[in-house]
């Protein structure tokens, strides 16, 4: 009996830490879902397909962040990664693009590290997107300023190692390279072989 007491105890405390870490806006703790085309917003199907060129290897999600439910489309196109991000009702949000660390203008990236080292002088820049910010629902529009690059910021997953101890961070940077936004991220299972 004292052993199911305990045992109820270990579990209500660890759903209780789950939902406060859940509504801390300034911790990341996302959960992503392939679903099928059948389950994704179908007001974005259309610029979906539009901005992917008709890809046939297109990959759809629902992520849920804590109370907030967003649905991604992923697919490649000439040598990138894409992702479209768009609300519930089908609402595009944003645009990301995986990039790699040299494709960021040099005096821009010293900013950067300049910011990173602010926080740990061991840091590991582990995901680079451009981000591009979303206002106007026009497939033309956004084909354009996909063409043309005009992104918004920089979006960042970096693993941080202070004090022996490993954290990771969600960085939004401007394309300058001011820091805008951060958030903690959840931990991986493999931090021990990052540094």
């Amino acid at each position: 009996m004292r052993y199911k007491i305990i045992l109820l105890l270990v579990f209500a405390f660890a759903k209780a830490d789950n939902i406060i870490a859940q509504h801390d806006n300034n911790t990341k703790i996302e959960q992503e879902e392939r679903i099928d085309i059948a389950y994704f917003p179908i007001q974005a199907r259309d610029m979906v397909f539009t901005l992917s060129k008709a890809r046939k290897k297109i990959k759809y999600y629902k992520e849920t962040d804590g109370s907030l439910i967003t649905y991604e489309a992923k697919f490649k196109l000439n040598g990138y990664k894409y992702s479209i991000e768009c609300d519930q009702k089908g609402i595009l949000i944003d645009i990301e693009v995986l990039i790699k660390k040299k494709e960021i203008a040099s005096s821009v990236l010293n900013i950067i590290t300049n910011n990173l080292k602010e926080i740990s002088n061991r840091f590991k820049v582990e995901k680079i997107q451009k981000q591009f910010v979303i206002n106007h629902q026009d497939s033309l529009s956004i084909s354009n300023r996909l063409e043309s690059n005009d992104f918004d910021n920089y979006e960042m997953i970096v693993a941080f190692k202070k004090d022996n101890k490993i954290y990771r961070k969600e960085m939004l940077f401007s394309k300058e390279g001011e820091l805008l936004k951060q958030r903690s991220v959840k931990k991986l299972k493999y931090d021990f072989i990052l540094f």
